[in-house]
């Protein structure tokens, strides 16, 4: 029942209604009434819609709920619900043709469909390196939160929201998380932890990993391009950190031994 499309009867024409047709059935239960019989079948209901006032009527017996509706020229859509209630309690089925005293309860319902966006949080993704000093953060790329589509129906009973139900998510924009880079140790390397790594550094580049030597040779251990890109090194070694320099040079002795350093790999 939609009261913006058809206006249920008001309660002042209501209580007119029910007090005609109130006379109309004591008049015909009246003794020697010609119609006795036959008004002795007649029930009296009492009607409530929506958030008017109740009122009481007469229907003929076993009416269905829908028909006493018809007849008090009040509207009903199929979104909306109608209930009897006998001896308070709710009936369904064939129990609910009318009955006397019976209550038949009209709750109006409007369902409005809505759509709204919402904010999708970037969120983060830390990537571990040894690049940089362990604890240290870099922020490499800013992030960009998404925005997502979300329909939603809100059901009111009686101008009043009884449910609120999504029923469509839409992601329309990707967020993009922000990206970090997070320092950390250099793994171990089996075989290779408890060697004198600071004495072959010390002995390669005087400890300084930014060392760079003129025939081509980089950072605390010495390494030429070709043999530090074959460990998984990228850019040039002297930009790494200390602990990423100290853990190729540690990969590259699993596979070499001492041999890469023929002068101070008896240090090690």
């Amino acid at each position: 029942m939609r009261a913006t499309t058809t206006p249920v009867l008001s309660a002042p024409l209501r209580r007119v209604a029910a007090g005609t047709a109130a006379a109309a059935l004591a008049l015909t239960l009246a003794p020697g009434s010609a119609a006795a019989a036959e008004s002795r079948e007649a029930v009296a209901v009492r009607l409530k819609v929506a958030d008017q006032a109740p009122v009481d009527v007469a229907t003929v017996p076993r009416a269905w709920p829908g028909e006493l509706l018809e007849t008090q020229g009040v509207p009903v859509d199929g979104n909306d619900l109608v209930d009897v209630v006998r001896d308070g309690r709710e009936v369904s089925g064939p129990r609910k043709r009318l009955r006397q005293g019976d209550v038949v309860r009209l709750t109006d319902v409007v369902k409005e469909r809505k759509t709204k966006r919402e904010r999708v949080r970037a969120g983060v993704v830390e990537v571990p390196t040894t690049k940089l000093k362990p604890g240290r953060r870099k922020v490499v790329r800013e992030g960009r939160p998404g925005v997502r589509k979300v329909v939603a129906v809100k059901t009111l009973h009686n101008g009043e929201p009884v449910k609120y139900r999504v029923v469509q998510r839409k992601l329309v924009k990707d967020p993009r998380p922000r990206r970090v880079l997070v320092g950390r140790k250099a793994s171990s390397v089996a075989g290779a932890d408890g060697l004198n790594w600071a004495a072959l550094a010390n002995c390669e580049s005087g400890g300084n990993p930014r060392a760079v030597n003129p025939a081509g040779y980089y950072g605390l251990y010495q390494f030429d391009i070709g043999t530090w890109r074959s460990v998984g090194g990228s850019g040039v070694p002297t930009a790494a950190s200390a602990a990423e320099q100290t853990y190729r040079a540690k990969l590259l002795y699993q596979q070499r031994g001492r041999s890469p350093w023929p002068n101070c790999g008896r240090l090690l």
